[in-house]
């Protein structure tokens, strides 16, 4: 029996990429959504970083995706509501497809936004992390995903 090809896993043929530039269009996307909320608070400062793809590459060796998890917290109250219904609005103006508007399965049921972009091969989520136990502030999670890569030939992931 034949192993499979990346895109016989994967459903798509990875495209050959540089890190750096897959890097820069998952910040660029995150910048965005955080001027769509519209909201005053702290964003965390973490840049996108190059990560596993791993059904196709676990040793990290020729393939990756690139993910972006940041957050913003210090909103007023009402904030977050705002914040939710904004992307309501701005990711459908903006190319993006809401594949999912609920809540998380987690005990406290936390407002979930799923979005794809087809043009962008990008994918988020958004949660509203509300009612935290302890000294936890309440919050609004994004993470942005790339689809796999394959790095171009004679490079790692990481280009060297």
């Amino acid at each position: 029996m034949s192993e499979k090809t990346p895109e016989e896993i994967l459903g798509y043929e990875p495209e050959v990429r540089e890190y750096e530039p897959a890097k820069q269009q998952v910040n660029d996307a995150s910048s965005r959504l955080l001027d769509w909320m519209a909201v005053k608070g702290a964003p965390t400062r973490v840049s996108a970083r190059v990560t596993l793809c791993e059904s196709v590459d676990p040793d990290f060796k020729t393939h990756y995706l690139v993910e972006h998890p940041w957050a913003v917290y210090d909103l007023t109250k009402g904030s977050f509501e705002q914040a939710m219904q904004n992307l309501r609005e701005q990711l459908p103006r903006n190319g993006w497809k809401i594949v999912k508007d609920g809540f998380t399965e987690s005990k406290r049921k936390d407002p979930q936004i799923t979005a794809e972009n087809g043009t962008l091969r990008l994918g988020l989520n958004v949660e509203w992390m509300r009612n935290r136990s302890g000294d936890l502030k309440d919050g609004i999670a994004v993470t942005v995903v790339s689809r796999c890569y394959r790095a171009p030939e004679g490079t790692t992931p990481y280009g060297r």
